[in-house]
């Protein structure tokens, strides 16, 4: 039987995952919600849902078993609360929380009320970053030394114009929460959890509360050092979204988009020549096809009760690294990770 599925949030994020919907079986759209109605609407009508106001109305309505949140950052928390205390599974698109401490709140939940929370951390899932993580797990590169993450975008004051919450604090988080947490997620996947983070942000071309630049520096409990460049400061169109890894034995980088994966060179010339051939080779990624992996990996955890691959709790140590970065860059203080993750124990919840 299909999954019966609600959309709440049908803007600019929840057009993507109509996208990808559009694409699964085994799944049914039965219910779109969405504070300006004629959207809830609008989207409804491809899948011949029920397009409806408020969550209170999805929830009285017994429509649906699992629901998707794709609303504005810092509405997140609440809602996934709301939709799990409902025993809904969820789907959140990124970031979890605006802070790791309502991230581990809805992840300790999750696990005691036995529902499926996951997180659209789907990059994890693209071939190119799935093949550095490989060279690394299978020792091919060595001890990690260094790293870094440049995300350097282009985002028009029209940009923040059209969409009010975007560069709050509240409601986006800024350019670490909101643009770099994909690359971000990336080099934790590979290096781990972070020990402490220093940076310095600044608000340079926008009329936003938030920062529209951050750099600053990382080192990870493994020892390993890394970098963070990230603004949306470029003009006129994007121009990089990179993760680099350097080890004793290789180095990787993906880029200029973490999908491409740029630069493979290991302890294996042979297999690196066999990853970078295929996947030069491979046909290119449509836009809506990372949703539906992420969309892929909850339904199998829906339906199996099976951890998802995205599950909430493997985006608690990425979280606290960008609340680290984001206190540092407005104290000018170095921030110990270990503040913010005190409570350990936490692997259980992934």
């Amino acid at each position: 039987m299909a999954v019966r599925l609600g959309l709440i949030g049908c803007g600019a994020i929840g057009q993507r995952h109509l996208q990808a919907l559009k694409h699964l079986e085994g799944v049914e759209l039965t219910a779109t919600v969405d504070a300006e109605f004629e959207r809830a609407q609008a989207a409804a009508v491809p899948f011949d849902a029920t397009p409806m106001a408020t969550t209170e109305d999805l929830y009285r309505s017994g429509l649906v078993e699992a629901v998707i949140i794709a609303t504005p950052s810092g509405l997140h928390p609440d809602l996934a609360m709301g939709a799990m205390e409902q025993g809904l599974d969820v789907l959140v698109e990124k970031p979890l929380a605006l802070s790791y401490g309502e991230a581990v709140e809805l992840t300790r939940f999750a696990a005691d009320a036995g529902v499926v929370l996951a997180v659209t951390h789907f990059n994890r899932m693209l071939p190119g970053p799935a093949a550095v993580a490989a060279a690394i797990s299978e020792g091919r590169m060595g001890r990690l030394l260094s790293g870094g993450v440049d995300v350097r975008w282009a985002r028009p004051q029209a940009y923040y114009d059209e969409a009010p919450w975007r560069g709050t604090r509240g409601m986006d988080g800024g350019v670490l929460f909101n643009q770099a947490i994909h690359a971000l997620d990336l080099l934790v996947d590979f290096f781990g959890p972070a020990r402490d983070a220093f940076a310095y942000g600044d608000t340079q071309t926008h009329h936003i509360e938030a920062e529209d630049v951050v750099t600053g520096s990382i080192r990870f409990e493994s020892g390993a050092l890394a970098t963070v460049n990230v603004t949306t400061s470029v003009p006129e169109k994007n121009l990089e979204e990179r993760v680099t890894v350097v080890g004793e034995e290789g180095v990787a980088v993906l880029g200029p988009q973490n999908s491409s994966l740029q630069v493979l060179r290991t302890m294996n010339p042979e297999a690196d020549q066999d990853v970078l051939k295929a996947l030069n080779g491979a046909d290119p990624w449509p836009s809506w096809r990372s949703h539906y992996n992420a969309l892929l990996d909850f339904l199998a955890s829906v339906e199996t009760r099976n951890p998802p691959a995205l599950a909430s709790g493997s985006t608690l140590d990425v979280l606290a690294l960008v609340e680290a970065l984001t206190r540092s860059a407005a104290s000018g203080r170095p921030v110990a990770v270990q503040e913010l993750t005190r409570e350990r124990g936490l692997g259980s919840l992934a």
